[in-house]
This record gives structure tokens, C-alpha cells and sequence, in this order.
């Protein structure tokens, strides 16, 4: 039975905590929601059991190595404090607002718009690229673990939590299971090598799943879900197969005709589990995006074209050939560089940069003046937009109708909401772009960063 109750009071060496209520519970220990009864804030407390003493030290281990990242700018909830209460490990945290997981049920799973999507992904990469300079594999990004800050005042501000399943890069070997299965990357399935691309690949789960409004791969179901892979991005390259320690339970080899998925009954008379076999989407993950939903304006489908290849990126089989996070954040969907010049005009490109604001761009410059691999991960950009002669240095015009994620509505059915345009280019590019249009674009998006997300507050 679980000791701790409501109204009681909990001591550390620095606070005071007194329990408002038990506000949620995992699969590796509860989570109370109480006041700090010194600093006078809500906090979060997450208790294990000291039968679960190794699961705490390794999150405890985990919570300490990001502790020298910024938790703001790299969107991981903040880590207060850890202390005991009887026989209960308890780590405090900042009080976040909501899972995406919970939002979506919410909206009862309405997909969000791409311009909705987009600073949700851009905060994740963040996150991402900051805990990949310091060696931490997640493992566990999922939406019951991407927190909404504020959903009334800050409705796209996002942060990362629950590390207990993180893990160093270096501590990762060949034949590890981890991950739940919705957001299971190849590798780990197959027994191929395993690095921090596996949470690139729980990135692309994560877009499709808010594009979607569900989740694209099946989840009751091993075979099912390499089935829906292989129709939807193709099959894994024979040299994928040929050296994953676990891809006979899926694919047979045969001299003549090469790898090939087993056939429902093959597989039963392999491992003796009966499969769930199902066709939810389309014959491939591009006429799933193309083709759902299918009303859309011009500028729209060309947003839609970069979702679809960032999340291509994200959902290469091959790990080393996936797209890393720095690399992702440069990706036109996220720049939004095709967007700029319908920025006076467009209704839909005002409205995402709006959204924008909520993911502060502290390397602007760097953006503005970088430009993208054209290799197979990249998708091609133009080089250099030169001039911007309609863009003034005025505040761009707020559109009264600010989104809500909690309010109910199809996101995709061609209603016109916005994006940020970033210009990308070589820096021979830069130096001959015509100064006073580069200096006017810069200035603007300065401008609408400094402005913050006031606009959803009320």
C-alpha cells in the first residue's frame, strides 16, 4: 500500500513539501503533485520503492548528467532536488502542466495542423541535440513524456521528462530491448548496433502521431508493426538484415531470391504467437501524408512536402544514414525558408510564425547564414533568397483567431494558419546578398522573438 497521503507534509534537507494529491502514476513509481512549502511553488515528487533502488540510481544518474544543460533553452524539466521519505526514493521536480498524451485525448485525438506541429518538433530536436553533446540516449521519448509547460498561457512550450530509462551512449550494446513498441526504432527490433539515433526515430513517431491524431505504426503487435513498416517505408537493405541478431524472427533468407518478410503463418510457426495483421494507412508514408487529409491551399502542400521530408529523415532503417537532430533543425519544415516570400500575403505563413515564438531561435544568425547538406538526408532548399524589398520593420500583424490546442478542430481541412520563414544559405552566398533586405529579415524575425507568445495569453 502506498504511504504517502494527502495533506501530509515531507521534509528534506532544504524544504518542506505538503502533499496536494497524488497526480499520476507509472509504470516505475508515483507522482504527487505538492507545495513547497518554503519557496512557495508547486513541485512535482516522483517516488520508488527501495525494492527499486537500481532503477533510482540510474535515473538519479541521468538527472545529474543534464543538470549542465540549461532546462529552459533545452526544454528538459527542471531537477530540484532528491531525498528519502521511509522506505521511498523521492526526486523533485518543477511542476509541468500536461503530457501531449493527455492534450491529444483532450482534443479526442484531432491531428494538429503542421503549424502546429512544428514548434513541438523544433523544442524536441532541441532537447535532442543537447543531450546528444552529452553522450545521453533518451530511449523513452513517447507523447506520455513530452509535458506542456502551460497549456492556457504557452500552449506549444514543451519539455522532456522521466530519464529513467536513459541511458549513456557508451552503455548500449547490441540485442538491448528499449523502447515502447509505437515508437520502437528498427534497430533495436532487429539487434542491429544502437546509438542516439534510436530518439530520432521516436521524433518521426511523434510528428506522425500528432499529424495523424494516432499513432502510424500498430502497437499490439511485433510482427504487425514490422509488416506496417516494411509497406509503409519499404524493406530494411539486405545488409541490414544480413547483421541483425534478431531479423530471422521476422524475414527469411533464401539463396535465390534474397531477404523477404515472413508471411503471417511463417511467422506463427516460428515463434508460436499468432499475429495481428491490419492496413490502417496507405501503400507507402507518402501518399499517407499526401493523401490525408486531402483539402489543402498551395502554400500548405508545399509545408506538407517538408514535413514529409523531415520525417522521412527521421525514419530512415538505417541508423547511420538517419537524420541527427542539429541536421533536422536546418530542415526546410523547421526553417520554414519556403515560406518567406508569402509572409505579406499569407494568413497561413503569419500564423506559424507566430506559433514560432513559443522555440526562441538563439543561433538566428548561424541560421540565416548556414546552409543545408544536400545529401541523401537532406531535402533540397534554394540557396540564398537575396531580397526582401515588401518586408518592412513593422510588427507583423497578429490574426485575432489564436489557437488553442484544447479546442476541438479538424487542423487539416485547409484553414489557413501559419509559418516561420528562415533563410538558408552557403556563406559565399551570404556575403553577396544585398544588404539592406538581409538586414531587414534578420531585424524581423528579432522582432517577432522578442514579442513572446502574448498573443495566446487571455
Amino acid at each position: 500500500m502506498f504511504q504517502v497521503k494527502r495533506h501530509e507534509t515531507l521534509y528534506s534537507r532544504t524544504s518542506r513539501y505538503l502533499v496536494m494529491g497524488l497526480h499520476d502514476e507509472g509504470c516505475f513509481g508515483k507522482v504527487a503533485k505538492c507545495f513547497d512549502l518554503d519557496m512557495a511553488m508547486m513541485v512535482a515528487i516522483k517516488f520508488q520503492r527501495e525494492k527499486e533502488n537500481g532503477l533510482f540510481q540510474q535515473e538519479l544518474a541521468m538527472l545529474e548528467a543534464v543538470r549542465v544543460l540549461d532546462s529552459d533553452k533545452k526544454n528538459i524539466v527542471r531537477f530540484i532536488e532528491h531525498f528519502r521519505f521511509q522506505d521511498l526514493h523521492c526526486l523533485v521536480f518543477e511542476m509541468l502542466d500536461r503530457s501531449l498524451f493527455h492534450q491529444m485525448v483532450q482534443r479526442e485525438c484531432m491531428p494538429l495542423s503542421l503549424s502546429e506541429i512544428r514548434p513541438l518538433t523544433h523544442q524536441l530536436l532541441v532537447t535532442l541535440e543537447a543531450l546528444k553533446s552529452i553522450g545521453i540516449i533518451h530511449t523513452d521519448i513517447k507523447l506520455d513524456n513530452i509535458m506542456l509547460v502551460n497549456h492556457k498561457d504557452q500552449p506549444f512550450k514543451i519539455k522532456l521528462i522521466d530519464f529513467g530509462l536513459a541511458l549513456p551512449v557508451s552503455q548500449v550494446k547490441v540485442g538491448m530491448y528499449m523502447q515502447n513498441l509505437k515508437y520502437r526504432a528498427p534497430e533495436v527490433t532487429l539487434g542491429l548496433p544502437l546509438s542516439e539515433a534510436v530518439d530520432m526515430w521516436g521524433v518521426g513517431c511523434i510528428m506522425t502521431s500528432l499529424y495523424f491524431g494516432t499513432s502510424l505504426f500498430p502497437w499490439d503487435c511485433a510482427y504487425n508493426w514490422i509488416k506496417t513498416m516494411v509497406r509503409l517505408l519499404g524493406q530494411p537493405e539486405d545488409h541490414l538484415l544480413a547483421a541483425g541478431i534478431y531479423s530471422y524472427k521476422y524475414f527469411i533468407f533464401d539463396q535465390d531470391t534474397g531477404w523477404r518478410l515472413r508471411t503471417p503463418k511463417e511467422y506463427e510457426q516460428a515463434t508460436g504467437a499468432r499475429p495481428n495483421v491490419s492496413e490502417k494507412y496507405g501503400r507507402d508514408l507518402e501518399n499517407a501524408i499526401k493523401n490525408f487529409p486531402e483539402k489543402e491551399n498551395k502554400l500548405e502542400h508545399k509545408d506538407r512536402m517538408a514535413f514529409l521530408d523531415l520525417l522521412k529523415c527521421c525514419l530512415h532503417f538505417d541508423a547511420k544514414r538517419r537524420i541527427s537532430p542539429s541536421e533536422a533543425l536546418k530542415q526546410s519544415y523547421l526553417t520554414m525558408v519556403h515560406m518567406v516570400d508569402e509572409l505579406e500575403t499569407s494568413s497561413y505563413a503569419n500564423t506559424a510564425l507566430e506559433l514560432m515564438t513559443v522555440s526562441p531561435l538563439d543561433n538566428l544568425d548561424e541560421l540565416l547564414v548556414d546552409t543545408v547538406p544536400n545529401d541523401d538526408r537532406a531535402i533540397k532548399e534554394s540557396d540564398c533568397i537575396y531580397d526582401y524589398p515588401n518586408i518592412s520593420n513593422s510588427d507583423i500583424p497578429i490574426n485575432d483567431n489564436s489557437l488553442d490546442p484544447l479546442v476541438k478542430s479538424n487542423s487539416h481541412d485547409g484553414v489557413e494558419d501559419t509559418s516561420l520563414p528562415i533563410t538558408s544559405m552557403n556563406a559565399d552566398d551570404a556575403k553577396t546578398c544585398p544588404d539592406p533586405g538581409f538586414q531587414r529579415i534578420r531585424k524581423l524575425f528579432r522582432r517577432v522573438m522578442e514579442r513572446g507568445v502574448s498573443i495566446f495569453k487571455g
